[in-house]
């Protein structure tokens, strides 16, 4: 009987992980064609100069940069009240969508002790008039891995019980939004 009813638990953890497997690709391939869809637009318009206002938040708050782009790259900082060098032009909110879905599953914490992993999460929301990435949304958090032995043998034995949760202290999120975008001769 016992045997049995671990049997049942083990099929439907596994069962699990593949329909969370299965739903994660699935997000992932549709931001990447909308972002194929939306790259389109952009480079279909010669918009070489442009000024972006962008809002960046993060769970230590909110600061905003004014920027003049020309050429691709930053020409005139209008306003910074960001803790980063002002960087960011279209190009590089697409190339940051890129980067953020080639997020691989990192183990926490180590990779020989591997009992949490860190999950992601991208949101990307496209302008539909120009194709820019409008509000671009990042969270993270530490998630059990159930996949790995220590993460089981924490749980039986009791000994250094893992709160993946309570590690990340709550996991964080980036949020980017194009406050403006405005065409310039």
């Amino acid at each position: 009987m016992r045997l049995l009813l671990a049997g049942s638990v083990l099929l439907l953890v596994l069962a699990l992980v593949f329909v969370a497997l299965l739903a994660r690709s699935a997000g992932t391939s549709e931001v990447y064609i909308a972002q194929m869809s939306a790259e389109q637009i952009w480079y279909a318009q010669p918009l070489d100069h442009y000024r972006l206002v962008i809002q960046h938040r993060t769970r230590t708050g909110v600061c905003e940069q004014d920027l003049e782009i020309r050429g691709d790259r930053v020409q005139t900082v209008y306003l910074n009240q960001c803790a980063q060098p002002p960087s960011w032009t279209v190009t590089r909110l697409f190339e940051w969508v890129k980067q953020l879905g080639q997020t691989a599953s990192i183990c926490y914490p180590s990779s020989v002790q591997c009992t949490c992993r860190v999950s992601t999460f991208t949101q990307v929301v496209f302008d539909s008039r120009m194709g820019y990435p409008q509000h671009i949304r990042y969270e993270w958090t530490l998630r059990p891995n159930w996949e790995n032995l220590h993460y089981w043998q924490s749980l039986v034995f009791n000994s250094d019980r893992v709160d993946c949760a309570r590690r990340a202290r709550g996991g964080g999120a980036v949020e980017l939004t194009v406050v403006s975008l405005t065409p310039l001769p």
